[in-house]
């Protein structure tokens, strides 16, 4: 399978407010929709419990959680963006384990149990179809304990289906390693669910001498409905105990334990 993110990876966190990549984040910073059910979750959790985060991108949820005091295990199917998160872990002196693995091969993988699995950041989308996804989210559940708990998001797709957006802008201009960047995402949505949308994402840099530059990324996505996420996570072998779906939010996340 191709990385979609080899170089998208370098410049993914500018996709990003300053204290979502900063040295100290919050958990699910990444993920709006998560991160009430992720502090729920965590909260019932041991000091020191395993986590996994399997969607990890570039390292900052992960970070997060081992400042909070989790035993963390990082993994995401880019390698670019294990390199740039095994980077920035490194940097902060966070003892995180980071390794490059697909969803369907984790059992192989891993060795031990984890009390909680994230996979965030609209991840679970990059499975393709309903069959991986469930053959992704069954083996997210074969590596958690017996009372462990998964949390998966998503974009809300039918709002987007429905709503049809063109362009999408960042919200401001940010500024770091002497550069100052927006971005935005230019959309094209066909009218039926049985066929994907692409996504350009232009990142448009100035530097200090006023020289514009970009960088551009095409991303495909095989979107899928609310009840199909649920359908799915249910087939997995999950009890789903909490969801956050707002017909009118752009994203939502499930909280599922194992059935």
């Amino acid at each position: 399978m191709s990385d979609l993110y080899a170089d998208f990876a370098a410049d993914y966190e500018w996709l990003f407010a300053d204290d979502v990549v900063g040295s100290t984040p919050a958990p699910g910073a990444t993920s709006a929709a998560g991160r009430d059910l992720l502090n729920a979750a965590l909260a019932a959790l041991a000091p020191g419990a395993p986590v996994l985060d399997c969607a990890c991108g570039i390292g900052t949820d992960a970070l997060a959680l081992a400042q909070r005091g989790f035993t963390v295990t990082a993994t995401d199917g880019s390698s670019s963006m294990v390199a740039r998160a095994s980077e920035r872990l490194a940097a902060s002196g966070s003892q995180v384990t980071v390794l490059q693995s697909r969803w369907q091969d984790l059992p192989a993988r891993l060795t031990g149990r984890f009390d909680l699995a994230l996979c965030l950041g609209n991840a679970i989308v990059h499975t393709g179809s309903t069959r991986a996804m469930v053959e992704s989210l069954a083996s997210i559940r074969d590596v958690l304990a017996p009372d462990g708990k998964l949390i998966v998001d998503s974009r809300n797709w039918e709002l987007m289906y429905s709503s049809w957006p063109r362009v999408i802008t960042a919200p401001r201009v940010r500024e770091r390693h002497g550069l100052r960047c927006t971005s935005l995402y230019i959309w094209t949505i066909p009218d039926s669910f049985d066929r994907p949308c692409q996504a350009e994402i232009v990142f448009l840099f100035e530097n200090h001498a006023g020289e514009l530059s970009h960088h551009r990324y095409e991303l495909t996505f095989q979107p899928f409905r609310r009840d199909g996420l649920r359908k799915a996570v249910e087939s997995a072998g999950f009890r789903i105990t909490a969801d956050s779906f707002d017909p009118a939010a752009q994203s939502y996340a499930l909280t599922a334990a194992r059935a």
